[in-house]
Order: structure tokens, then sequence, then C-alpha cells
């Protein structure tokens, strides 16, 4: 007799490169600062502490005429080489996925890799890929202005 409820869900893996001219030092504090994430994270509301384990912090994202609420925990914080974090929203079913984002020196500036592992395998999951590549690249186009 079949359980319900049992069957694996599927889940994906989403994988977005970056280049960014500037440090490996610089663009981990971009992520990591509260002040400097809320300065090319906006317009969306964020709340976020210190970047170390089990700290806790909160995004809200205005999309497709409403508020998607985002709720992360640090679980590694290796300055200036990695952050990986627990992320779950709406868009993850209530998945508790995981962002890893890498930063490797690389000619002068930095080769970011972002990896989200542990999403539904559903059109909200895979919405992710062009959420992140949009976040990278504001990144990647605002890190000059964010120098103190």
């Amino acid at each position: 007799m079949p359980t319900v409820g049992t069957s694996p869900t599927a889940t994906l893996r989403i994988t977005v490169p970056r280049r960014i001219e500037a440090s490996p030092e610089e663009v981990f504090d971009a992520w990591a600062d509260p002040d400097l994430f809320r300065r090319w994270f906006e317009p969306h509301r964020a709340i976020l502490r210190k970047a170390a384990v089990d700290e806790l912090w909160y995004w809200e994202a205005d999309h497709a005429g409403r508020l998607w609420a985002h709720y992360c925990r640090y679980l590694r914080v290796e300055r200036p080489r990695l952050l990986e974090f627990a992320w779950m929203s709406e868009a993850t079913r209530g998945l508790e996925s995981r962002v890893t984002v890498e930063m490797t020196p690389s000619r002068g500036g930095t080769d970011l890799v972002l990896t989200h592992t542990g999403l539904p395998d559903d059109e909200r999951g895979r919405g992710h890929e062009d959420g992140w590549k949009h976040f990278t690249g504001i990144l990647a186009e605002k890190i000059k202005g964010l120098r103190r």
C-alpha cells in the first residue's frame, strides 16, 4: 500500500557566474555589510544584520505586483571568499534551499559564482536563475559606487 506524501520532491541547482571588476574583499563586503547591501540591492526592503553564522536576515522583493518575503540564515561566512545561507520563500514552496556565493580573485577583479541548490523544479524555482542574474548584474554595475 503506498504511503501518501513520501514521494521525493524534484529539486534543481542553478549556477550563475559573474565577472566583477572589484577585489574579492569589496565584493564580499557588498554582500555582507548591511549598509552596502542595501545600496545595491535596492529598491527592495531588507533587514540585514552582520554576516555571521546563524544570523538571520530578511528581504522583500516587489515582483509581479506584490511583495515576496524571503527568509535567510547564514551558514558559512569566510571573508573574502565565501558566503553561504539558507533561503526560503513562497517560491521555494517552503523548502529551505541553499545559496552559496564564491568569490575568486582573477585578473585584477573577482570571478563570482552563485549557486542555488534545493529549489523546487517548477516555474517558480527555475525563475530564481533570472533573479540571480539580475541581482549579480546590478552588483557588477554598482560596485564601484560602493567604495568607501
